[in-house]
């Protein structure tokens, strides 16, 4: 599975990475990206993830895989998902979440 699958699913469930737990944020899906919205987190969409079923408080989790050997490169994915998972939690300017995201009750 990965971001963009997770993206399209109906689940409320909490998202961490898997290098040091700082993405920790909670998501409402499904979401669904503009146009625009997949061109800016192209790369995020194709971070693995995994379903935890007992994990934080024997509560199912979701974990995105950004972990690599370099620091520089993990950090790098870790800010990317940040970014994403911040602004679908409307952590980010109004105009930016209108042109990143659709919402679903929008015509």
């Amino acid at each position: 599975m990965t971001v963009r699958d997770l993206l399209k699913m109906e689940k409320d469930i909490d998202v961490y990475d898997d290098v040091c737990e700082e993405l920790g944020i909670a998501f409402c899906g499904p979401v669904k990206l503009t146009d625009e919205g997949v061109k800016e987190f192209a790369e995020v969409l194709d971070y693995p993830v995994t379903i935890n079923p007992h994990s934080y408080g024997n509560l199912p989790c979701a974990i995105v895989g950004i972990d690599d050997p370099d620091d520089a490169v993990w950090e790098a994915r870790l800010e990317k998902a940040k970014r994403l998972f911040e602004s679908l939690a409307g952590y980010c300017d109004c105009d930016d979440y209108d042109k990143w995201f659709i919402e679903e009750d929008a015509k």
